[in-house]
Formats: C-alpha cells, sequence, structure tokens
C-alpha cells in the first residue's frame, strides 16, 4: 500500500467517525468564512470546495441512515407487523 492509499484509507475512517450534527455544522461555518468579505478568491474557492466535499459526506450519511431504516422497517414487518404497511 502506498502512501496515497493509506492517507485516502485513514480520510476515509475519519469521515466516518464523524457525525451527521458535526459535519452540518462545518457547513455553516465554511458557509460563514465564505461570507467573510476580507477573504481572498483564493480562500473563498478553497473554502467553497470543502463546502461541498461535506455536503458530500453529509448526504452519503443519510443515505446510510435511510438504509439502515428500510432494513429495520422491513425487518419489523417481516416479523408478522403487518400494520406498519398500512400507515404509509
Amino acid at each position: 500500500m502506498d502512501l496515497n492509499e493509506m492517507k485516502d484509507e485513514f480520510d476515509k475512517k475519519e469521515e466516518e467517525a464523524v457525525s451527521l450534527e458535526d459535519l452540518l455544522k462545518q457547513v455553516e461555518e465554511c458557509i460563514a468564512d465564505l461570507e467573510n468579505p476580507e477573504i481572498s478568491l483564493e480562500d473563498s474557492f478553497r473554502y467553497y470546495e470543502l463546502g461541498v466535499r461535506k455536503l458530500r459526506q453529509c448526504k452519503e450519511k443519510v443515505s446510510q441512515i435511510e438504509q439502515k431504516m428500510i432494513i429495520l422497517n422491513e425487518e419489523y414487518i417481516n416479523d408478522g407487523n403487518s400494520d406498519v404497511e398500512n400507515d404509509g
């Protein structure tokens, strides 16, 4: 495994450890930084890029949560609790 692969693996594990709430807070911080009229154009691009990356991570986390909810609902229904289907 080369250095880039190790870094990518570390970054991925680090991303998974961050909560959705923390990611949203980081996005808000990026937005606040972008609204600062004192920052350079170069810095604003960096904040924009970071914000977009954080939003992608949020989307991935929400998708993971949705998949877990679907599985839990299917397990619940398969256990003989079919009244959940009729509620939706």
